[in-house]
């Protein structure tokens, strides 16, 4: 179990660190352009607030976003009605709601490829 949790992480791992290091390399690079310019105090810092102020900006624009008024409620679908009707019947028959629900899934495919025919 131990080893198959860190077979996930791992990929995760690498990735983070690549992202990292590229950012690091980035960083540098414009710090190696503009020390002719700036100097090496001063293209180091212009870097950093060239790497910094996108992320900030973006922190501080969706921190003080207005918040969704209502969620949006859309009415109910027949297919939303046949599952809960299926769901509570799971509860009580559960070879019943397979039936049901294999039944409802082959009444649908037949209407969709009837619906597909005529478009």
């Amino acid at each position: 179990m131990g080893l198959a949790r860190l077979a996930k992480v791992v990929p995760a791992l690498i990735g983070a660190a690549l992202i990292f290091f590229g950012v690091a390399f980035i960083g540098a690079a414009i710090a190696l352009a503009l020390g002719p310019r700036f100097g090496l105090a001063g293209s180091a810092a212009v870097a950093g607030l060239f790497l910094l102020l996108p992320p900030c900006i973006w922190g501080i624009a969706t921190a003080f976003r207005a918040p969704d008024s209502t969620p949006h409620q859309s009415e109910p679908t027949v297919e939303d009605t046949v599952l809960t009707l299926l769901s509570r019947l799971a509860k009580e028959k559960p070879l019943l709601a397979v039936l049901g629900a294999t039944l409802f899934g082959a009444a649908e495919i037949v209407l969709r490829r009837k619906n597909d025919r005529w478009h």
